[in-house]
């Protein structure tokens, strides 16, 4: 399929809809490689395993690719292990999609690295992604006046 394809069929939604390739990383615990399919893929050398989850690619939202979410089952895998050690550097990156021919066509476009992780009763985490909020921060982050600054003001 090429890139356009792919896409296309992504965006049709309804029945239609192709196993994701995944990679959650952090640099100190390293990589995980998941599927969205019954049987492991492997692809670029790595194996891809078998895992039962639900990726939602982020939207278009007033030009900006915003939101997106992961749900991913925990049973039989690290999944939790790589969670309790990530930090700001922890990434989620959507590799490719198998198509129903058992290609695989990489797409480059879906890199999450802010968001929130919760688990639920079933064993299932889900990462909630977010934008990086740091253009819209103000500097300094406190103004000084009498109140707070009396030494200086």
């Amino acid at each position: 399929m090429t890139q356009n394809e792919v896409f296309n069929a992504l965006h049709r939604g309804g029945a239609f809809s192709l196993p994701y390739l995944i990679k959650m990383y952090h640099p100190t615990y390293g990589a995980l490689y998941f599927v969205n399919n019954n049987e492991d893929v492997i692809y670029n050398g790595n194996t891809y395993h078998a895992s039962n989850f639900k990726y939602t690619r982020p939207q278009t939202i007033g030009g900006v690719l915003k939101n997106g979410i992961l749900e991913i089952t925990a049973i039989d895998n690290e999944v939790i292990d790589i969670i309790e050690k990530s930090d700001e550097l922890f990434e989620v990156t959507a590799v490719g999609v198998l198509d129903k021919a058992g290609s695989i066509t990489a797409i480059k476009t879906f890199k999450h690295q802010y968001g929130t992780a919760v688990t639920d009763e079933q064993m299932k985490v889900i990462i909630s992604f977010t934008n990086d909020d740091r253009l819209e921060m103000t500097f300094p982050p406190y103004i000084f006046d009498a109140d707070n600054n009396r030494g200086n003001a």
